[in-house]
């Protein structure tokens, strides 16, 4: 088996993988109504190297930051890897963030430009004419967000097509290095950064093999903004780190979560508890417990329809509560009290 150059360092962990099974199927994008889009290991590494080559003729490289702006798209896992090629820092922006908020965002976090999908682009331009020192790093179109191709943003999907270019050594990168800055929610103020580093990834795969139990032979699933770290903690890192395939919605559906998870034979998905209420509210159907999910993982499972939730759905709820600046307590099926979120790992 290959080593990593630098272990931890997700774009040449990702180089492994990719020596390894480049063909796997470790990421499949569920776009519905139009067509998915799978990406291998072999994909992420290619696709990986043309953006950060292209970030680098664009003057990005060790210590800068960059923000990304899209939906769950491939792109924003190429984004993550080609960050952390260049010892940059990407900031990951939750798509639903706009006007001022978005302006905090990108200006507070000092980025140098800022990386998104076209269907955000009357909401970025307007960031790019507030703060003119951020420059447009790449416009990603998709057929479905009805905007033309436009000559003031690179277009991502003709760099992201093109020529292979020449992989990354490492030189001095190190585990400890700040790859991600993630935004709280702004509830109390304005959005706060917390800077994420290259350990969190081993940790993250880390609470897939012993916390989650993911198996190679599970599928995961998240329709949590990938830019959230309960999809990257619960679903992303594991996916990418253990081998284990996961599907990713575009965004979070009440209505087809089940028939995504039917057709995918997904065996795992991630929730946060306002939205598993919204699931448990939709009308019953005779097929409700027969799908392939055995286990939940969720955050703030709200205790009048625990049980109900899952005697309805024939599934198993693993509750957790971790904070994106700290602290990570869960409670595996089965254990303590209905309506706790667990004991800290110390404490186990």
């Amino acid at each position: 088996m290959a080593e990593s150059k630098v272990p931890g360092v997700m774009a040449f962990d990702m180089d492994v993988r990719a020596e390894e099974k480049p063909d796997f199927a470790v990421l499949t994008f569920e776009n519905w109504p139009y067509p998915e889009e799978v990406l291998t290991y072999g994909d992420l590494v290619l696709r990986g190297r043309k953006l950060a080559r292209a970030l680098e003729k664009q003057g990005i490289g060790r210590g800068d930051i960059f923000s990304v702006v899209m939906r769950n798209h491939p792109e924003l896992v190429v984004s993550m890897y080609a960050a952390t090629a260049l010892g940059a820092v990407m900031v990951a922006i939750d798509p639903r963030s706009k006007g001022g908020k978005l302006i905090h965002q990108i200006s507070n976090s000092n980025s140098k430009g800022v990386i998104f999908a076209a269907e955000f682009m009357e909401a970025v331009e307007a960031v790019l004419h507030e703060i003119p020192d951020v420059k447009s790093l790449g416009a990603v179109y998709r057929d479905d967000f009805g905007v033309p191709v436009s000559a003031k943003h690179p277009n991502l999907n003709e760099i992201l097509a093109g020529p292979e270019v020449q992989g990354f050594t490492p030189d001095v990168h190190r585990m400890g290095d700040p790859f991600m800055i993630i935004y709280t929610s702004g509830t109390t103020g304005d959005p706060k950064g917390v800077r994420q580093r290259q350990n969190r990834l081993l940790a993250y795969a880390g609470l897939g093999r012993m916390m989650w139990q993911y198996k190679p032979e599970d599928c995961l699933y998240t329709g949590l903004s990938l830019t959230h770290s309960h999809a990257q903690g619960v679903t992303l890192i594991p996916a990418l780190y253990l081998g284990v395939p996961a599907v990713v919605s575009r965004r979070f559906t009440k209505s087809r979560i089940w028939d995504i998870c039917r057709a995918y034979r997904c065996t795992s998905f991630g929730l946060l508890g306002g939205m598993m209420m919204g699931i448990y509210s939709e009308p019953q159907r005779p097929d409700d417990g027969d799908n392939p999910v055995q286990v939940v993982v969720s955050a703030g499972t709200p205790r009048p329809i625990w049980e109900a939730f899952e005697g309805r759905f024939n599934v198993r709820i693993h509750e957790f509560y971790g904070a994106t600046e700290g602290t990570f307590v869960h409670k595996p099926p089965g254990e303590g009290p209905v309506g706790s979120f667990g004991r800290s790992l110390e404490d186990q």
